[in-house]
């Protein structure tokens, strides 16, 4: 699996690197080991703060994308939060469920 971080008006901090492995990374290769190993995936995540002069509110943004073999669109989750953490969160949730959806989606046609 390619992974390829992008972060907007922010630095990528080690902290923040390895709270997205854990949060992301992590879940996401859990659940897609089982494709095809040959094949290659793609996982694009980026990590944004929207504005540089507000402090509070949605701020923070985050958005994955994952190029799985055999589907014609990639599978993409986006939230926006006040903190990056939040958004990771919310982030993992929806990219996990549509993984669940495309694996169901492939079981009932295999």
């Amino acid at each position: 699996m390619r992974v390829k971080i992008k972060t907007t008006n922010f630095e990528l901090t080690p902290a923040i690197d390895d709270l997205t492995a854990k949060k992301l990374l992590e879940p996401v290769e859990r659940l897609i080991k089982k494709t095809d190993d040959k094949s290659d995936v793609i996982f694009d995540i980026e990590l944004a703060r929207t504005t540089k002069h507000h402090q509070k509110g949605l701020i923070w943004r985050a958005e994955a994308q994952l190029d799985l073999p055999g589907l014609k669109s990639v599978l993409r989750a986006e939230a926006m939060a006040g903190s990056l953490r939040e958004a990771i969160d919310i982030v993992r949730g929806e990219i996990l469920g549509e993984i669940k959806k495309y694996k169901e989606k492939t079981r009932v046609q295999g």
